[in-house]
């Protein structure tokens, strides 16, 4: 298996539950580029090489300094649409990257259930996503993986990494 997995995709479908399950189970670090300004980047100490792959499109940096550490790394990031060209620089880098994604009506109703940010702010980033959802199918190919049940709950986080490691190299 890789030293570092990307998971990124629609809002509420379990990308933090996942990092969270990996790094209690299978004795991942958890980096959730979202939180704290980057306080999980700074805890595993690779926010310089994180900063430096979005400012150039390189990661081959991000990497090595990945490879250095204990333990492997799961990095979620439900980033805007205008950083897909980091997607494809962690891919070039040798990062395995993942999207999770979901019927657009039910990840809504679960992100008005969380009740934690504006519905607008899901609205926005939906939008976002739906217009680039061809380049995101291209990029992601056959790693892109569903999040959600029929019923709208998140899949647990050990089904959906057994289905995610059938597919890793």
């Amino acid at each position: 298996m890789k030293s570092a997995v990307f998971v990124s995709g629609v809002p509420c479908t379990g990308k933090t539950w996942l990092g969270d399950w990996l790094s209690q189970e299978r004795g991942f670090h958890h980096v959730d580029a979202e939180k704290n300004g980057g306080a999980d980047l700074d805890a595993v100490g690779i926010h310089r090489e994180w900063d430096l792959a979005i400012n150039t499109g390189r990661a081959e940096d991000l990497t090595k300094k990945i490879a250095t550490l204990s333990k492997p790394v799961v990095l979620n990031w439900g980033f805007p649409m205008c950083y897909l060209y980091f997607v494809r620089a962690l891919q070039v880098a040798g990062i395995e990257t993942w999207w999770i994604r979901a019927d657009p009506t039910l990840a809504r109703e679960a992100f008005v259930k969380r009740g934690k940010i504006d519905v607008k702010c899901f609205d926005n980033q939906m939008s976002d996503i739906i217009r680039h959802l061809l380049l995101i199918e291209f990029l992601f190919d056959d790693h892109i993986i569903g999040g959600l049940n029929a019923d709208g709950s998140q899949r647990h986080p050990e089904v959906i990494w057994n289905e995610m490691t059938k597919g890793m190299k």
